[in-house]
């Protein structure tokens, strides 16, 4: 499989002729918290995360020697905060991912929310995250530019595009913070395992038809992985078809693998290429 040359191809970082960026939602027990549970019984999956599920894809990323984007919780923070430092001195990107992993409308509280979450994770890792994803897909007026004035550079919660674009904050387009999309249709484990019913074999079958139409065309595969047990990859078998998959990508001839802080840092280095990526 050869990929072949694109328009966008020439604008990834080192001349690479397509990127993949790995990305961890850790959802640990923030998700249960969120909800008012508590994290015992049924509800301890968040736990496994912690526990088993992120050492487990620490290891699976060492040994393919790839950088990955973790997207935390400021409520895990506050829990494992040795689990984050650890992860931190891999040399992984540290990201926000609301505090308790918010799935309702946020009204009010969500500049508060943003603010605690950021200062958590700051404060844990002594560095500030510069990138977002929303932990429900929800957004409002506020939070391009709350997240603007707190020093972020990406938000990645768009599932609106194959390429990454510059966004629109009040009103104007932002030189300064970019929209890195997703697939939350096929290349994020949880909705396969969950309402897709899925097999780690048929995920992973999956994922690989995804890889070769990205690097034979637009050349941005933006993985999204969860280290929880319940409709994650933390548990053997499902993170072994993560590997199996990594594997598979790195062997494809002229990718880079690359945070989303890096590909977000590259993207704005040359904004006018992402104005209008297609044009």
């Amino acid at each position: 499989m050869t990929p072949s040359a694109t328009p966008a191809a020439a604008r990834w970082p080192d001349g690479a002729r397509w990127v993949v960026c790995v990305t961890v939602h850790m959802d640990g027990p923030a998700v249960e918290a969120g909800k008012g549970l508590n994290h015992l019984g049924i509800h301890s999956r968040g736990r496994y995360a912690a526990r088993r599920g992120i050492p487990r894809s620490l290891e699976m990323l060492a040994r393919h020697g790839i950088p990955a984007s973790y997207f935390m919780c400021g409520y895990d923070a506050e829990l494992y905060p040795a689990l984050m430092r650890d992860v931190h001195a891999a040399g992984h990107e540290i990201a926000a991912h609301g505090y308790r992993h918010e799935g309702w409308e946020l009204g009010g509280e969500e500049v508060e929310l943003l603010e605690r979450t950021h200062a958590i994770l700051s404060d844990c890792v002594g560095e500030a995250p510069v990138g977002w994803c929303s932990p429900s897909g929800r957004k409002s007026a506020v939070t391009l530019p709350t997240l603007r004035r707190l020093g972020y550079i990406y938000d990645c919660s768009e599932k609106d595009e194959d390429l990454p674009y510059l966004a629109a904050i009040d009103g104007a387009v932002a030189e300064d913070f970019v929209i890195l999309p997703n697939n939350t249709v096929s290349l994020d484990d949880a909705p396969l395992y969950v309402q897709g019913q899925a097999s780690a074999a048929e995920a992973l079958a999956n994922w690989m038809q995804e890889l070769q139409a990205i690097a034979e065309g637009d050349g941005y595969l933006h993985f999204i992985m969860h280290p929880r047990a319940g409709y994650g990859s933390g548990t053997p078998a499902r993170m072994a078809a993560v590997d199996r998959f990594l594997a598979a990508a790195r062997a494809v001839p002229g990718v880079r693998f690359v945070t989303l802080r890096e590909l977000a840092a590259h993207c704005l280095s040359q904004p006018q290429s992402w104005r209008s990526p297609r044009a």
